[in-house]
């Protein structure tokens, strides 16, 4: 079950009941989609909702898995149409990919520094998977190059201290979302060698779905 909280940010600011309304509406459709296909998924689900400007230039929006109960869901309501418009657009694929994390224990709350970078792109790589897949979304960072094998072996020889933000979102190199989409290309391969979904890979272990890709993690 989802429960959605709304935060404005000011009293000057509040969600209209319509708008609360569309919101809810695709929350509570998107549910039971999703606890039917993700194993480990918790039965109760706080998704907060927020006006913000940080969000993706390409959907006005972003969530965020922060505990493993709760996802954020920032919104940027001066896009055309408002809130209302970018949540019918994004919001219900962004609960795909969010929930994957939560099901996968893939939240903020337990991301400890020094976490090898491939372990991050890989369970990355798995919920743009699903978002692709079962949440009808091909965001940007799902699309990979014909040379992004390099890149996974880019990521696995990666010291402890890189910087994640370099490497998952903008490398100083001009390359975008290089742990994201060579982590789609990991999670691809391993469900063309496995048969198994990225919603039945939910819970398996990075060095597995590397094995499955055809890439060996060194210990």
């Amino acid at each position: 079950m989802i429960k959605c909280l709304f935060m404005p940010t000011s009293t000057m600011w509040r969600f209209s009941a319509e708008t609360r309304g569309v919101v809810r509406d695709i929350c509570n459709s998107a549910d039971p989609e999703l606890h039917g296909l993700l194993e480990g998924l918790p039965k109760y689900v706080q998704v907060i909702v927020k006006p913000g400007k940080r969000v993706l230039p390409n959907t006005g929006e972003m969530g965020s898995a922060v505990i493993p109960h709760c996802v954020v869901w920032t919104v940027d309501g001066s896009r055309p149409g408002g809130v209302a418009e970018v949540a019918k657009r994004q919001l219900r694929s962004t609960l795909f990919h969010e929930f994957h994390h939560l099901a996968r224990g893939w939240v903020k709350s337990n991301y400890m520094p020094g976490t090898p970078l491939i372990h991050a792109a890989t369970c990355e790589g798995l919920a743009t998977a699903f978002e692709r897949d079962f949440g009808g979304r091909h965001a940007p960072w799902a699309d990979y190059p014909s040379d992004v094998a390099s890149w996974v072996e880019e990521l696995m020889h990666l010291p402890l201290t890189a910087s994640y933000r370099n490497w998952m979102f903008q490398h100083p190199d001009g390359r975008r979302w290089i742990g994201y989409r060579a982590g789609t290309f990991i999670v691809d391969r391993a469900i063309a060698s496995s048969g198994q979904s990225s919603a039945d890979l939910v819970r398996t272990p990075t060095s597995e779905i590397l094995r499955m890709a055809g890439f060996i993690l060194s210990e």
